[in-house]
Formats: structure tokens, sequence, C-alpha cells
């Protein structure tokens, strides 16, 4: 039953798991979750992703041909044709960070002029630069790359993209590459959660107040733990180096939260 194989769920217990800590943070009074069950929501989701079958354990690397970004000039649609699920509900969680993170190059391009970034993802510049500024710019370079979603764990990775590079777009300074893709990766994991979390499993109702305000607190939560694992190395001013980022930081995530997942 559920999302099991179909929804890119791993229906281990893990996931089980989650389902009952995010039930323990929706029932509670006015004054909402507390921090220790936030806490307890965020470790369980980020140890049930890092458990997903398929996971590559270890430094895993992608180049942009390898990815296989999907254009078609002019109109910014296509199909998927790199899915960030393999057969059997398995969730490469790795490779959905380097295509989503290839596309949140481009609205780091967009945001700081850089058009070499643009013309190496491929994009035509000119058409991008003929839209209106903002989200239409980033939805065309989101379908452009990205294609379009045959599968929900695909619709969860257009969704964290899109969402990064609006907040790229409209951040009162100027986001680091490095802060981009960790907004990046956070956004990616809950949007990855909600898609477990709206499957069939779930049985309690919980509001939408209360819901948003789950999803702020804990969103708040992994920014603080995903800014703590930040890596050394900064991340070159490339498409490619925005990919290699953030499968690097990835990896570093997942792995945390694996060993977390484990004492």
């Amino acid at each position: 039953m559920g999302t099991s194989g179909a929804y890119g769920g791993s229906g281990a217990n893990s996931w089980d798991t989650v389902h009952d800590s995010y039930a323990d943070a929706a029932n509670t009074g006015d004054a909402g979750p507390s921090p220790a069950q936030i806490e307890n929501f965020v470790n369980d989701f980020m140890a049930a992703l890092a458990k997903s079958p398929g996971q590559v354990r270890g430094p895993t690397s992608f180049s942009l041909p390898a990815l296989r970004l999907t254009r078609r000039r002019g109109d910014g649609l296509g199909s998927s044709s790199s899915t960030g699920s393999t057969g059997g509900g398995r969730r490469d969680l790795g490779r959905q960070a380097a295509r989503g993170a290839a596309a949140v190059a481009g609205a780091h391009a967009l945001r700081t002029g850089n058009a070499a970034i643009l013309t190496e993802l491929g994009l035509d510049v000119d058409h991008i630069r003929s839209l209106p500024p903002g989200r239409e710019q980033c939805t065309y370079i989101v379908n452009a790359l990205l294609g379009a979603p045959s599968h929900p764990d695909e619709v969860a990775l257009a969704a964290a993209a899109l969402r990064t590079m609006v907040e790229v777009q409209k951040a009162k300074q100027e986001m680091s590459p490095e802060q981009t893709m960790e907004t990046f990766l956070q956004n990616l994991a809950y949007e990855q959660v909600l898609v477990e979390l709206t499957s069939q499993r779930r049985t309690n109702t919980v509001t939408p107040q209360r819901a948003k305000q789950i999803e702020e607190k804990a969103k708040k939560y992994l920014r603080a733990s995903v800014t703590a694992l930040r890596l050394r190395d900064k991340a070159k001013i490339s498409a490619q180096g925005f990919v290699d980022y953030a499968t690097g930081l990835a990896g570093k995530i997942f792995q945390v939260f694996r060993m977390r997942g484990a004492e």
C-alpha cells in the first residue's frame, strides 16, 4: 500500500518512524511542536532518505553530459530523460542533487549576469533574456533542463529547484554559490519528504497551518545542520562547479545522517 516503490519510497521501517515523528510534532497544542520534536522529525527523515535503496555510499561525481539534461531550443519544454529514481522505487539522491544543481546554477547566473554558465548549460541565452525577469526565466530553465516530470520524485526535484531559484532571485543580498547549494539541498530534502508524507501511508490529518509551522521550523533546523557541514573547498563558478559542490555536500550530509540513524 502507499508510495513504497511507486512513489520512490523505501518501504523500510525508517519511513514508519518518520510518519510517527511527524504525527508527534503535529499533535501538539497552540504552542506548536517543541524544538526536540522538530529535531527528532528532521533527524528521522534525513536518516530515512540516507537509507533509501540505491544510494551510493561515498563521493560521486557527475559530468554535465552524463546528466543528459533535457533541452528543446526556444520553448524550454521537453520530457525528462534522466530520472532521479531507478526501477523498483530506488531514489538516487546524488543524481537528483546534480541535476537540480545544474538548474539552480542557471538562477545564480541570472542574478550575477554570468552568461557563460547559461551557455555551459546549453541554454538559449537570447531567449532567456527575452523573457520577463524572475520566476518566468527560472521556470524556463527548470523546464529546459529537467524536462516534464513523470514521477513524484521528479516533481519534488523540480519544485525544490524552482523554489531555490526564486529565493536566489529575491534575496536582498547576493547568495554565494555555497549558500545557494545549501539552500537547494535543504529544499530538495524537504520536498522528497513531502512525497512520503502525502502518501497513502499517512493516516493522521494535519491542518495547513500546523503543516506550515512544522515545515518552517524543520527547515530552520535543517538549515543549521547543513550549514554546519559546509565543505572546506569553495564551489567553482561554473555549472560543473555547482554540480560538483552539490553532490559532494549531499554525500557528506547523508553520510552524517546515516550514521546518526544507526546510533
